[in-house]
């Protein structure tokens, strides 16, 4: 007798749960930034070490020459960037990201928007401080901080994930060695009255 009643609230409870599932809306969603840039492999091996650059050149490319060009004339380049650079999200969303340059780029949160790892390049960009989440000064050189969880390293062609804390904010994210690579994300409480398309 009593396996019988056990049964049958097992079944209802999970016949609960079945219409509590389908009547409310999903509560982590995702964002997906795309980290892309469009590195020429043969000059920036040659210039900045094997292995710098790693990516199909069928798309297009632009040459190490060209792309210290283009910061030194708009202090930025337009093929290194994250898409979307600004976003709008419930609380709690996961963050998925996809390496397309060839590249190894980061995804640091910062409290506020510096300079990144590489002297030259905040320089040229017009970052000369770091943000203190990408680099320290030590002995007067610029010392990255380490990966973790908030400064997630992303090598070219690869992905990761990371995720929003569930208070309405507006969070920054910056490449630390492309300082102009930069993303705000303004996350708002969710609605769990509102349906989800």
């Amino acid at each position: 007798m009593l396996p019988r009643i056990m049964l049958a609230f097992a079944a209802g409870l999970c016949s609960l749960c079945l219409a509590n599932a389908q009547t409310t809306p999903p509560h982590h969603v995702n964002l997906t930034v795309h980290v892309r840039d469009y590195c020429d492999p043969t000059t920036f091996n040659a210039g900045l070490g094997e292995g710098t650059c790693v990516r199909d050149t069928s798309l297009g490319l632009i040459t190490l020459n060209g792309f210290f060009g283009e910061v030194a004339a708009d202090k930025s380049v337009g093929a290194w960037r994250y898409a979307p650079a600004t976003a709008q999200v419930d609380d709690q969303t996961h963050i998925m990201l996809q390496n397309f340059g060839g590249e190894t780029h980061t995804f640091t949160r910062v409290k506020k928007f510096g300079g990144g790892f590489v002297a030259a390049l905040n320089a040229a960009s017009g970052n000369p401080t770091p943000a203190p989440e990408c680099a320290q000064m030590v002995n007067g050189q610029l010392s990255p901080q380490p990966p973790s969880a908030q400064n997630i390293f992303i090598a070219a062609g690869t992905t990761a994930t990371t995720n929003l804390s569930s208070k309405p904010q507006t969070v920054h994210y910056q490449c630390c060695i492309h300082p102009w690579m930069r993303l705000t994300v303004n996350v708002r409480a969710m609605d769990l009255n509102q349906e989800k398309p």
